[in-house]
């Protein structure tokens, strides 16, 4: 860089801490003392809660035998795998509307701006990674009375190290839509691993700490933490590696994305921005949804038409999802998942809540179209239905997808031998019922349209305690519903597992039982008006 680029940098850094107003770092100093304030409350109560727990000796053995670097190892990698599909629509670096207009159009070196941006990134990186740590190793220490020092000391530089490289790689994937469209394609695969790393038991805890950046951080973590893992010196020197060839590889490249990149994550970020102030959330999922397809185009695909006018939505439904299959994939790993911990940890009852949630997110992958018209209700009044047909109309593809997907599961399930043979016919004979309860309960949630200024208002005047529970009801209504339909007779089929007995009575109560929350679910459903 000349002296001419450096001086200029210089000017704009002075003169953008000369307009910088004092209520500004007012604000900003109030925000981190009130967030550190509660993190240090929070951690010194679970701390203490912890220390008194009763069930001490159970959780430690089994923490020190392999849970802890199966738990941290996918922990881990989740996050670097959500901080990589972060950077596929924002990422480390991202520039305002104003400043890449002006600022990076100007003569100045690119790569000398982007590497000031790319700085705070790695920052922001370590500090999350920290944080993450801390949190770690809060629970750690109050769990198993561990040496203190040699435990933090893993505890923070593992995460840290890991958070620098999700920010370095981060950038890599921001300048580069190559390795953005890989990314996106490769998640489901990185799932599916996880749930291995996760399931895998004993050889799992003694692979994982070895299978990438994400098991090297945690390698000198189990070791502090007194579990059996002696390579964890070369561990850490390999992690070390790798994030310093990150860095550098970041850095060297931060002059390699075009203008038209930056400005559209830019307008991406102030569209982000708008969505967060009006309390929007679809609004964000729809802007990262417009910048996928950005990347991948518009599948044009063609289905026949149907004959039966009351096919036309399920038609129009099935053309969606074809041309979207990210959104089917995903409802198969999420909801393949939930089955596969269920069948390898049949009588665990919060294992199975879990999966009926995760289960849950996949359906609703599976119903966009229906959210989509009720973000426009008023298109409605152009078909022959009624807002309550409608809207079952438009369960009818996610329902068979969904049942389909179960059905190959199960099969799938019963080839690895975790079905027996009576089981297998009683979740063959479930997966239609259980996939209707799954669609309804996200149509229940995505019928309300968008969460609107007016709801944020009415949370406001409520009150802090009595705000924070409407919107908490809000986000929640979906997976509650689910967890009423469908856990209460998974846990009636639970209390059966080994009393062959008494497992017709169960199997009859428990089919009876989610007949009658399918049949309320309906009627509510058909019994809807259209959003205002």
């Amino acid at each position: 860089m000349s002296q001419a680029s450096a001086a200029t940098l210089e000017f704009v850094r002075q003169r953008r801490r000369a307009h910088r107003l004092p209520q500004q770092r007012s604000d900003r100093f109030t925000g981190l003392y009130t967030v550190g304030l509660y993190t240090a409350i929070g951690a010194w109560l679970g701390f203490q809660a912890l220390r008194q727990s009763p069930t001490r000796g159970g959780s430690s053995t089994w923490l020190t035998g392999g849970g802890l670097a199966r738990v941290a190892t996918v922990a881990l990698l989740l996050g670097l795998l959500a901080a990589l599909r972060y950077a596929t629509w924002q990422g480390p670096v991202v520039f305002s509307a104003p400043e890449v207009q002006f600022l990076l159009g100007a003569p100045l070196p690119r790569a000398e701006l982007v590497r000031i941006r790319l700085a705070r990134g790695l920052l922001f990186g370590a500090g999350v990674g920290a944080a993450l740590g801390l949190v770690a190793f809060v629970l750690l220490e109050a769990e198993l009375g561990v040496a203190a020092w040699p435990l933090l000391a893993a505890a923070l530089l593992g995460p840290m190290a890991l958070g620098v490289l999700a920010a370095a790689l981060g950038w890599l994937v921001e300048s580069s839509p190559a390795t953005a469209r890989a990314v996106l394609r490769a998640s489901p695969v990185v799932l599916a691993v996880a749930a291995v790393a996760w399931l895998g038991g004993a050889t799992a805890a003694t692979v994982d700490p070895w299978s990438g950046p994400w098991g090297w951080a945690v390698g000198p973590l189990v070791a502090a933490a007194g579990g059996h893992e002696p390579g964890w010196p070369v561990q850490a020197v390999l992690l070390a590696v790798i994030v310093l060839a990150a860095v550098l590889a970041a850095w060297l490249r931060a002059g390699r994305i075009t203008m038209e990149e930056l400005e559209r994550r830019a307008g991406t970020r102030a569209g982000l921005g708008a969505s967060l102030l009006m309390g929007d959330p679809r609004g964000v999922a729809l802007m990262r949804h417009e910048v996928v397809r950005g990347l991948f185009g518009v599948r044009r695909l063609r289905l026949r038409h149907p004959g039966h006018r009351w096919l036309a939505v399920p038609w129009r439904d099935a053309l969606s999802l074809l041309r979207a299959p990210g959104r089917v994939g995903w409802a198969l790993v999420l909801c393949g998942g939930s089955a596969l911990t269920v069948a390898v940890a049949p009588g665990r009852r919060l294992l199975a809540a879990g999966a009926v949630v995760v289960a849950y997110l996949g359906a609703a992958q599976l119903i966009e179209p229906l959210r989509g018209e009720a973000d426009q209700p008023d298109a409605s009044r152009q078909l022959p239905w009624r807002w309550g047909d409608l809207l079952l109309l438009h369960t009818v593809t996610p329902i068979l997808t969904l049942t389909a997907m179960g059905l190959a599961g199960t099969v799938t399930l019963a080839l690895l031998g975790l079905l027996p043979g009576p089981a297998l016919g009683m979740a063959l004979a479930a997966c239609l019922p259980a996939a209707v309860a799954l669609v309804w309960s996200a149509a229940i949630a995505g019928q309300r349209g968008r969460l609107g200024l007016d709801r944020i208002m009415t949370a406001s005047v409520m009150g802090e305690l009595g705000g924070s529970m409407y919107l908490v009801r809000w986000f929640a209504t979906g997976p509650m519903v689910a967890l009423i339909a469908l856990l209460i007779p998974i846990l009636i089929l639970q209390g059966a597992i080994g009393h062959p007995s008494s497992s017709t009575q169960a199997a009859t109560n428990a089919a009876s039982l989610l007949v009658t929350a399918l049949a309320v679910q309906g009627a509510w459903l058909r019994s809807r008006q259209p959003p205002d």
